[in-house]
């Protein structure tokens, strides 16, 4: 009997430890990606280096170059054409590689001859949406959200672009397909430079693929960000033991609410730098007031009690009989 229940306790303490490193895990991941846009042949290999997920080519770079420099490296080749007779040519020449799912194809030709045209030649997409119409964008992310269609690139030359805001982006999600952003195109993309502020911006906005032309700085912006995560999900951790046992009901629930709000955004792969830096912030504060018992006050510690209401009852009656003494001497007066 007493080694059974050992058993029992060791099988108990593993699934402890399974979900506590499951719940770490699920914290530390990251659903960002990146596809570094190559100018030159030389820059595909750096582009490889630097860790990118997806290598994309600018006019000039020979396709079969590409094609031998992204071979066998799990990174994939994204493959733009003009046309669907374009992609036909482009795709005889990278049949080696998609054979193996290797190459994404951008064609703008819109998603039912795209969507059609891919699943014909067991190929491929990611979606191309350029403008600054709302209906349009939506029906664009449907339209694209097939099983051969693995992201939408979004594009706009409107700084403040319908695809910028959530009533687009949030689509994405509903629909199951990732959102694309590049910066390789500076009349596309949205008036923004292709640094780390843009880059956090978009993400901020609901974008996980950046495509950027600095695959080196984009490698440092994810360590950052994954720096960040780490810095929360320990602020998370910290905060979820306190105990709220006497405290002030309002800084129960700023600590309620901005506990569950770093919980969200650590649930969230793909979450800025600024949004998680910034919810660090108030948590941490949030945590630090929720106890705090030195005499001070914070925003919203003012309660009703009896004794309050009384004196407010007190100062009512004091001002209405003022009002009609005042009145009354008036009347008489004139």
């Amino acid at each position: 009997m007493r080694k059974f229940t050992n058993i029992i306790l060791c099988a108990a303490l593993i699934l402890c430890f399974g979900f506590t490193a499951f719940a770490q895990a699920e914290g530390a991941r990251q659903d960002i990606s990146f596809a570094a846009y190559c100018k030159s042949e030389e820059d595909i290999p750096a582009a490889i280096d630097s860790g990118a997920d997806y290598v994309s080519l600018a006019d000039g770079v020979e396709l079969s170059a590409a094609v031998k420099a992204v071979e066998h490296t799990g990174v994939m080749l994204i493959v733009d054409a003009d046309s669907i007779e374009e992609a036909d040519e482009k795709l005889k020449e990278t049949a080696s590689l998609n054979e193996t799912g290797s190459v994404l194809f951008r064609i703008k030709a819109g998603a039912d001859k795209s969507v059609k045209w891919a699943e014909d030649n067991g190929a491929l997409l990611i979606g191309c949406y350029k403008g600054n119409i709302y209906p349009i964008a939506i029906a664009k992310i449907a339209g694209y959200a097939q099983p051969v269609c693995r992201a939408v690139l979004m594009q706009t030359n409107n700084q403040d672009g319908v695809i910028l805001h959530n009533s687009v982006t949030s689509f994405f999600e509903k629909h199951g397909i990732s959102g694309m952003f590049s910066f390789a195109d500076s009349a596309k993309s949205a008036k923004r430079t292709d640094s780390a502020r843009s880059w956090d911006d978009l993400i901020a906005r609901g974008y996980d693929i950046i495509e950027t032309a600095y695959p080196a700085d984009f490698a440092q912006y994810l360590a950052q960000n994954t720096a960040e995560r780490a810095k929360l999900s320990a602020s998370v951790e910290k905060a979820a033991a306190i105990s709220t046992e006497g405290c002030k009901p309002n800084r129960i629930t700023v600590y309620e609410n901005a506990l569950n709000d770093a919980k969200a955004l650590l649930q969230d792969g793909s979450s800025a730098v600024y949004a998680m830096a910034d919810a660090r912030a108030v948590l941490d504060e949030a945590v630090e007031k929720i106890g705090l018992d030195d005499g001070s006050k914070v925003t919203g510690d003012f309660k009703i009690t009896p004794a309050r209401a009384l004196w407010a009852l007190f100062g009512i009656a004091l001002v209405l009989s003022w009002q009609i003494y005042f009145r009354k001497h008036w009347g008489k007066t004139n």
